[in-house]
């Protein structure tokens, strides 16, 4: 197990007072949340649903295990790919070694990920060719260097417009948005925690300006049903999240409604139809609060008029013989890579040596983790 430092000390204590505050909403064991009875209370129940979000999202420090991942779309054969992979990962770091992948009926090359705070770097292995070598920064630094960069621009009295610096991080949250797809993070179940819109669900869920809108059971387990309709959408567009405190405030469910705002599928589906997305989740209790996901189905419909839904795709996970709450050791983080291997750096654009890329790696992230053993 990993020592106290401080900011597990102030998760543990945060834990504690939380409980002891959100106790009160509940009359008896197995009973529904008690919905609060005003504005006051409303807005102070939903920001201690995010406050014990963010802290059970630090419940599971380290684990080790087996996912899989399926993705299917009913009616086109090929559109079928499933991804088995070994999932490492500490609070700074994660590892993904890739196997067993298939992608229209074809199995595609073995591949491995290695995640620090600073950036990915994935190796792709093939039988007829050595290795190939990509590495991303990640979404935080390139914010760093577009920070530090605008700070030189500025001393400089060479300041850009708002218009194009939100241009500039449209393109940069875009670019990185597709790389991380790209990548087949999808089969990491903790980022099934984090699959609305790719962003932090608590972050999400405020900037979404979600309330709590009623209670009910979801698979046997009372929730707390928090709801948000955005004001330039129609009256049939909605979120919903089912929350539940007994299972350390994670998500069961999500629900996003939508019309269609073109016609798709050759005409099939015609602008205006109600298409569904659903997110349901399944828990295991790892030790005395860590809750992770064991398994997961996230499926879109399209709606007719009979209000009866049409499958038109589905991506299942399964987590298999997992391990939560271990001391990895760092060097599970590293990787040998030779002297001769060249290095792509996508957001770059350049080709580097194994010595260029320690170089302008040190250089740019600093006190960056190693992806490279020495």
């Amino acid at each position: 197990m990993f020592p106290l430092n401080m900011k597990t000390m102030h998760f543990v204590i945060s834990s504690f007072v939380f409980f002891a505050c959100f106790t009160t909403a509940f009359a008896q064991e197995d009973s529904l949340p008690v919905l609060p009875q005003n504005a006051v209370d409303a807005e102070n129940d939903f920001n201690m649903i995010l406050h014990g979000m963010r802290n059970y999202d630090g419940a599971a420090l380290s684990g080790e295990g087996e996912c899989l991942y399926v993705f299917r779309q009913p009616g086109t054969p090929d559109a079928y790919s499933t991804w088995k992979a070994r999932l490492t990962f500490d609070p700074w770091h994660t590892r993904m070694d890739f196997k067993e992948g298939f992608s229209s009926n074809t199995p595609t090359p073995k591949a491995m990920l290695i995640s620090s705070p600073s950036g990915t770097l994935e190796i792709t292995y093939t039988t007829a060719e050595e290795p190939s070598y990509y590495f991303r920064r990640s979404l935080q630094a390139e914010n760093l260097q577009l920070k530090s960069r605008r700070s030189l621009q500025a001393e400089n009295l060479q300041l850009k417009s708002r218009h194009s610096l939100q241009a500039e991080n449209s393109e940069l949250k875009n670019q990185t948005e597709t790389e991380l797809n790209a990548s087949r993070d999808w089969v990491d179940p903790r980022r099934w925690l984090h699959s609305i819109d790719g962003r932090n669900l608590p972050t999400y869920l405020k900037e979404r300006n979600f309330r709590i809108s009623k209670s009910e059971f979801f698979n046997g387990y009372p929730c707390y049903v928090l709801e948000a309709r955005q004001p330039n959408q129609s009256e049939d567009s909605f979120e919903r999240i089912w929350v539940s405190p007994e299972l350390g405030l994670r998500y069961l469910q999500y629900e996003n409604r939508s019309l269609s705002e073109t016609d798709s599928a050759n005409g099939h589906i015609k602008k205006g139809t109600p298409i569904v997305r659903r997110i349901r989740l399944s828990y295991g209790l790892y030790g005395e609060d860590a809750w992770f996901v064991t398994n997961g189905i996230a499926e879109t419909f399209w709606i007719d008029s009979a209000d009866v839904e049409h499958l038109i795709k589905r991506a299942t996970i399964e987590t298999q013989n997992f391990i939560v709450n271990h001391e990895v050791p760092i060097d599970v983080f590293t990787v040998d890579i030779p002297d001769n291997a060249t290095i792509q750096v996508g957001t770059e654009g350049k080709n580097l040596s194994k010595e260029e890329f320690l170089q302008w790696y040190g250089e740019i992230h600093h006190k960056g983790a190693k992806l490279i053993k020495d």
